[in-house]
């Protein structure tokens, strides 16, 4: 995966607000979407601007320490976390009892998503060398993939109907939002900007799509009918804005902002108005998601050290802390309303390549021509270039060291050149290639053996971050 193509990948862990910038308001002509033959390409849609004024929220006295929620939280939350490895799909009832795992792959499965009726969880994984959108059970089983295509495929949600399934995908050069049958066919492409649209969200009455874009320069939120038509802007704020969902009954929006300097949950009502700040941390609180009587929001948040799972009342008075992980969980989903899980789920089996194999090709990881490709430069990310590999063992599992002798471009590929020893090698070390912009699921080079299953998960997953 190109470095500059990995911006989805990199959204899958720590861009829930986009970065936010000078405001610039450009007013655009009204154009019909053409359509072409098979795929709907839309040129250009009406902007409509809501009238909110810059600047236009109140921010009352912070809130007191919120007390525990009294009433009974209703579902289950689905959520992804990396506390067993590698990035997992999870669920557990809305009080935080009962968390079962739902995946086991070495692969990123993340950002799950709810069907109306609760009985599919549609979410992200690049099991397959790209991030492409599946389908499971609420228990695990009937794994089946919707999108196939050779782009990043990401952050899917349903439709009211649970007929079709909106997600971000680059395939044409940008993120962009697009929709799809579940039970397949054709993905229509619904917006068309050099900008970043991202995070879509279904209207409950089914006839809007909402996100969030940056193509009125920093991070605004919008929606658009699903026939790509009636572009309205629904904030209009200085910082960034993100992370738009609409409440059960439509009549308002739960997002999160950084204008008061950090990421802080607010809401609105649907048409962009009243809009309330509800936490006031300086921290991070992202990806909010409603209970199914709208009651209570779900959001992650790092405010008491890693990222975990809360859930707070509408009016912000009342907060549960539902996780508490060293590791990462975040992205909840809250699921329509469903009975509690009395027991954990059985934990899936592992799938196959949870460690890594030796390649079958002589030259891989030998040649510039045929390189490792680990898809991130581990100096950048804080390794000692003297175990960038630990997953890599010798022949008889000796630890590899390794050393930098050079940095190689190929076109539009950056290779490092290194040079690789271990214990009674009997040489001065082999000559090897690491791609470090494009990733594929790494082998270890013929003479090479596989090491710990857990530093290659490791890699794996700092390779997609």
């Amino acid at each position: 995966m190109h470095q500059d193509g990995k911006k989805l990948v990199v959204l899958f862990i720590v861009v829930a607000v986009a970065v936010s910038g000078c405001q610039t308001k450009v007013e655009t002509p009204a154009e019909t979407p053409a359509q072409t033959a098979g795929l709907s390409l839309p040129t250009e849609t009406v902007r409509v601007w809501a009238t909110i004024a810059s600047d236009s929220v109140t921010t009352p006295s912070p809130t007191p320490t919120a007390r525990p929620i009294s009433s009974q939280l209703q579902g289950r939350i689905a959520f992804h976390s990396d506390r067993d490895g590698s990035l997992e799909i999870y669920v557990m009832n809305a009080d935080g009892s009962t968390v079962s795992r739902l995946t086991n792959d070495p692969a990123v499965d993340v950002f799950p998503a709810w069907s109306p009726n609760g009985d599919k969880i549609a979410f992200t994984s690049d099991r397959d060398g790209y991030p492409d959108i599946f389908i499971i059970n609420p228990d695990g089983t009937n794994l089946t993939k919707l999108t196939n295509s050779p782009s990043n495929d990401a952050l899917p949600a349903w439709s009211p109907g649970g007929t079709h399934i909106a997600y971000v995908s680059d395939r044409d050069g940008n993120d962009e939002i697009y929709t799809v049958r579940v039970n397949g066919g054709e993905p229509v492409r619904l917006t068309n900007d050099a900008s970043q649209d991202l995070f879509p969200n279904w209207s409950p009455d089914g006839e809007w799509i909402m996100f969030t874009s940056t193509r009125d320069v920093n991070s605004e939120i919008y929606k658009i009918r699903i026939d790509g038509t009636e572009l309205i802007r629904l904030t209009n704020e200085p910082a960034a804005d993100s992370n738009p969902v609409w409440s059960p009954d439509g009549s308002r929006i739960a997002f999160s902002s950084r204008r008061d300097g950090f990421a802080n949950l607010f809401v609105m009502n649907a048409d962009g108005t009243n809009q309330t700040q509800l936490t006031f941390y300086k921290s991070i609180v992202e990806v909010p998601s409603w209970s199914p009587d709208g009651l209570e929001i779900a959001f992650a948040s790092d405010m008491e050290g890693s990222r975990d799972i809360f859930v707070i009342s509408s009016n912000g008075a009342e907060l549960n802390r539902l996780t508490n992980n060293l590791q990462e969980d975040f992205y909840p989903s809250w699921s329509p309303q469903l009975s509690y899980l009395e027991a954990s789920i059985n934990e899936p089996t592992a799938a196959p390549g949870g460690v890594c194999i030796n390649s079958d090709d002589p030259l891989y990881g030998f040649s510039p021509e045929n390189p490792i490709k680990i898809g991130f430069d581990p100096r950048v990310e804080g390794t000692e270039e003297s175990a960038c590999l630990p997953w890599l063992l010798g022949p008889q599992g000796q630890p590899v060291s390794t050393v930098l002798i050079d940095e190689v471009r190929i076109d539009d590929t950056k290779l490092c050149q290194v040079s690789v020893t271990y214990e009674g090698q009997g040489s001065a070390g082999d000559i090897m290639y690491f791609d470090v912009f494009n990733f594929e699921q790494p082998k270890a080079p013929q003479g090479y053996t596989c090491g710990s299953p857990v530093e290659y998960l490791k890699a794996v997953t700092a390779a997609l971050y």
